[in-house]
């Protein structure tokens, strides 16, 4: 494939309707004969089959895989590197059987509820907190992967100076000798850096410190900060505010460029809860609606129910319009798409008043959130559909770029730099680096050793969560409590460890530990040691403290109206966005993101510079071309990428890569976005030039691999409509085949998935839990691009509708778990075939690797082992992989297996109880466990009164491919669209 089509002839073609009703990408509209024979390639070429892949990326890639020797940091300081039996068995651990903790995943400095389930003392996989208030037992992709995080070879094992090793003494030793001068001046000339902070623990440090220090400097930066949303609640209400929504009480949402769906803090929490008022709204014969304006594509945008492309610059005018509307005046005119969007839009905000949210993402401008406030004001949504609360992030602090102001003014005697990396994260125009050159003493303490470390005089390693005493505060103002589930595997310190020895000279050696600063927080005066330990104890159980929540405050709008933004200079506009997988760069060493498809583009291993059908074919430029984006006398290049939905002369760029940090996974992939972003808008850049370079380098992508041919794959269900679902009374088709053993005889359970479309937001949280469950193998790009990706579970992403503003649906695909299984049929030595119980099995010592289950399957779901990709594991290394699955060899057939190892611990159970049937709801898949929308249910079909049962009885339910006689066991529930049109888009 080239990569190349004629978008104009693609336009035509889709305006037509000859072309595809649903798509997934453009080679797939323009049907070419190369994209003809990939198809019928059916399998990756195997020509290079035999080459050896290159041997430093391997291995690279392989340490963060399987964290090469990463527990060898597990002894303690004495030195001993064996295991010996328990002489006394530790209480509540029993050899063998599982142990979970409740705790919460640090996300930008929010916090979200998890269950840490661990083994043997070894964190093994993140599970979500049903009883967490906030995340409601959902998750995300960054806390799926923090399990691999832990153990990741690339964190910061060892104190270092100057760039050579060193030791927690040494550094003690030098910093207690200037501590005194620091005292005698309150602080003068010494600044603290961190990142965004909501623990209560430690702020109190951090006030602790100031007060030792009153002339201290407290910064706050981050590559992806909240000031737009504080700066813009000032601006509407004079001071800085979270706002909740309640989409429960909603009947329409209006976003402009909203990121409530979209990876961030607040997605887990916030996705859950649009998804349970939309099934709500749905079960009263309903829709909650959602119409979206962005200027690139986000989840948001790609769920809403009517969206359009829109320049970021004309956000601000279209909620002035909105504003104009709900104080009587008339609806926006014109004919383009936008205005008849925003008519639309305006109509269903005033028809329902009181019931309506406006909401605005956090890379959109203050003005656009003050805007957004007003409209909600106006409409009466204040207060009904919304809420507002005290922020939860710490304030009182200053920004990055008054820090790089006071070190060129050479104000900065010390700087101490605590878990942020401002070398990388701050935009280029500050040339943080050379100001910080500019620093006699620079003090970086970081997970990693990275580009603000190599440019520090003393690098300290930090304790990841996973091992850490702590506490941190979710979106609502929950707050979560942070527990150890293994000793520090590097001798790293907590961030409160570190400024309680900045405070007083003696930290945790001559004072309290983590846990004693967390308890000392949380101790109320006066209260009896035993019953604030009871206390403590329930809320440690529990993972959170109790009716923590941020209470709402009374807001009142001030009289200033923020003024009309200025003209855009000509140009390209550049937004920037955070990425979907790696977020601002801080999680670009864990392969299992890097190698996760991003929802909307399926890249892997790199960003890309996104931009429109229309920008690209006026500029003559096709998917590969590397292009260069250029403004103020800086440029960044990377290869191209078109994305149906873009605005016309919108460029997107990526943040969260172009890392120079050597000898890590993330070094030299891709482009740094943070050499173009402004220091005043950050998000925005006007005024750009776009130019080709004349390479190409096509970019790894994994939207084409598992194809599928045939008729409805993707279904769509009209409010009020005839239902699009299978019919239940439907006789089945003939088959030469006889009956599987499970539909002869009545067994315990027959087991079955039913995945609403309509609730999945395409999040891969669900794929990342599948890889961490399940031992999944990480390849590399070049195996990606050979289409040898291992992921048992995908989510394809399907267009429909005109190129230039398509909408977009989500299609998770696990195995289907066929009763009439074309692959048990094709293996020659069965190792696929059925069990009783309706699991389509893969017995992978009787695998021989014909490959013919592979090409028998129509859903493309099984996974061939190419390599070795697991080889050469060591028993130690092997201590972070999951014991209950197999790890596979080379030359195996592998798939999603209904995560088998889990039926089977809840049939032991049931064995236990005198083989009691195995209860609805005691089995939850990795994926179903970790949908922040309950988008997967999984249960016994069995069992008419089971949730799966029930889902199944819906009349939207159908198979995916039915017409193949397949007779699928995971099934789809139709997504939903507005009454009058089907597509899910406004006339």
């Amino acid at each position: 494939m080239t990569g190349n089509p004629d978008l104009a002839l693609l336009r035509q073609k889709l305006a037509s309707g000859d072309g595809p009703r649903f798509w997934r990408s453009l080679d797939a509209v323009a049907d070419s004969s190369e994209f003809r024979d990939y198809l019928a390639a059916e399998f990756p070429s195997a020509a290079r089959l035999a080459a050896a892949p290159e041997r430093r990326g391997f291995l690279k890639l392989m340490a963060a895989s399987f964290a090469l020797g990463g527990l060898t940091a597990c002894g303690s300081e004495s030195g001993r590197n064996f295991e010996v039996p328990y002489v006394n068995q530790p209480e509540r651990i029993v050899p063998g059987t599982e142990l979970s903790y409740a705790s919460s995943a640090v996300f930008d400095g929010f916090g979200n509820g998890i269950l840490v389930t661990t083994r043997n003392g070894r964190p093994l996989k993140i599970e979500g907190n049903p009883e967490h208030p906030w995340s409601l037992g959902g998750t995300d992709v960054l806390a799926q992967a923090s399990v691999l995080g832990l153990y990741d070879p690339f964190r910061s094992q060892a104190v270092q100076h100057l760039g050579k090793p060193s030791s927690w003494a040494a550094f003690r030793a030098a910093l207690q000798a200037q501590m005194p001068a620091w005292h005698e001046t309150g602080g003068e000339g010494v600044a603290l850096l961190t990142g965004p902070v909501t623990s209560p623990t430690v702020a109190a440090q951090v006030a602790r410190m100031r007060a030792a220090y009153p002339a201290l400097r407290w910064f706050v930066g981050a590559g992806v900060g909240r000031e737009a949303i504080y700066e813009g609640a000032r601006r509407a209400y004079g001071r800085p505010l979270e706002t909740i929504p309640d989409f429960g009480r909603a009947r329409t949402i209006v976003s402009l460029d909203g990121d409530f769906l979209d990876l961030g803090p607040g997605q887990v929490g916030l996705s859950g809860r649009w998804s349970a008022a939309r099934r709500a709204a749905y079960a009263k014969g309903g829709l909650l609606s959602l119409h979206a304006a962005a200027p690139t594509p986000t989840l948001t945008s790609a769920k809403a129910d009517y969206g359009v492309p829109v320049p970021a610059g004309r956000l601000e005018a279209l909620a002035r319009d909105f504003l104009a509307l709900a104080g009587g005046g008339a609806a926006p005119a014109g004919d383009d798409p936008v205005s008849r969007w925003a008519r639309g839009a305006g109509k269903a905000l005033i028809e329902a008043r009181g019931a309506g949210l406006v909401t605005a993402g956090l890379t959109t401008s203050p003005d656009l959130h003050a805007l957004v406030h007003r409209l909600n004001g106006a409409l009466g949504n204040t207060g009904a559909t919304l809420r507002h609360t005290a922020p939860v992030a710490e304030q009182g602090t200053d920004s990055l770029a008054d820090l790089a102001d006071a070190m060129e003014r050479g104000a900065v005697k010390v700087l101490i730099v605590l878990g942020a990396n401002p070398v990388y994260d701050a935009p280029a125009a500050l040339d943080f680096a050379a100001r910080m050159e500019r620093v006699p003493l620079k003090i970086h303490a970081g997970l990693y050793y990275d580009e603000t470390g190599a440019h520090a005089d003393w690098h300290l390693p930090t304790a990841h969560p996973l091992e850490s005493w702590g506490d941190v505060r979710a979106v609502d103002g929950t707050v979560g409590l942070i527990q150890p589930t293994v000793a520090p595997l590097y001798n790293g310190r907590t961030l409160q460890d570190m400024l309680a020895f900045l405070t007083d000279g003696r930290g945790s050696e001559g004072g309290e530990d983590a846990l004693g600063l967390l308890k000392a927080r949380w101790r109320n005066e006066g209260e009896d040691a035993a019953a604030f330990e009871a206390r403590f104890g329930d809320a440690l159980r529990r993972g959170y403290w109790s009716d923590s929540a941020s209470a709402t405050e009374a807001v009142a709008l001030t009289q200033a109206v923020p003024p009309s933004p200025v003209p855009a200079a000509d140009g390209i506009e550049v937004v920037f966005r955070p990425d979907a997988t790696i977020w601002d760069g801080t999680h670009a060493d864990l392969a299992w993101l890097q190698e996760l498809p991003k929802p909307l583009t399926k890249i892997v291993w790199e960003n890309v510079i996104a931009l429109s059908p229309h920008l690209a074919e006026r500029e003559k430029i096709a998917t590969g071309d590397i292009v260069r984006v250029e403004a103020a006398g800086r440029a960044v290049e990377g290869a191209a990428w078109i994305l149906p939905g873009q605005d016309a002369d919108t460029v997107t760029l990526s943040l969260g890569y172009g890392r120079n940090v050597p000898d890590h996974l993330s070094s030299g992939l891709g482009y740094d976005a943070a050499t173009l972003r402004p220091v005043e808008t950050p998000w925005r850049l006007t005024g750009a030039r776009l130019t080709k370079t004349g390479r190409r380098r096509m970019p790894a992508t994994t939207q084409n691999l598992g194809t599928m041919e045939g008729q409805d794959i993707v279904r769509v269900q009209a409010v009020g409509a005839a239902p699009v679902g299978d019919p239940k009374t439907a006789p089945a088709p003939a088959s030469f085949y006889p009956p599987p053993e499970s539909q002869d005889r009545w067994v315990a359970a027959q087991w079955g998935m039913a995945i609403d479309l309509d609730a999945c937001t395409g999040c891969n949280a669900c794929v990342t839990a599948c890889q961490a469950e399940n031992n999944i193998p990480v390849v590399g790009r070049a195996e990606v691009e050979l289409g040898r990706w291992m992921g048992w579970l995908r989510i394809d992403r399907y267009y429909a509708g005109e190129l230039d503003a398509p909408t977009t649906h989500f299609q998770p695909v696990p195995c289907m778990h066929c009763e009439q299984a074309p692959c048990e049929v094709g293996c020659p030595v069965e190792a696929t075939l059925h069990d009783s119980e309706g699991l389509n099995l893969q017995v992978y010592n009787r695998c021989v690797g014909t490959r013919t289950c592979q090409s028998y399957c129509p859903y493309k779901v099984r996974r061939f082992n190419y390599l070795d990709y697991t080889g050469g594991m060591t028993p130690v290394q092997q201590q972070q992989r999951n014991p209950e699955v197999t790890v596979r060899a080379r030359g195996v057939m592998e798939k999603c297996t209904y995560c088998i190892q889990r039926i089977t611990a809840a049939r032991i159970t049931s064995a236990k109880d005198a083989h009691a049937p195995i209860p609805d709801g005691a089995v939850e898949t990795a994926c179903q466990g970790a949908c922040p929308t309950r988008a997967i249910t999984f249960g016994n079909v069995a069992d008419p009164t089971s949730r799966v049962s029930d889902a199944r009885k819906d009349p939207r339910e159908y198979a995916l491919l039915g017409h193949l006689n397949t007779r699928p066991r995971t099934t789809y529930l139709a997504g939903l669209a507005p009454a009058a049109d089907p597509t899910g888009r406004e006339g």
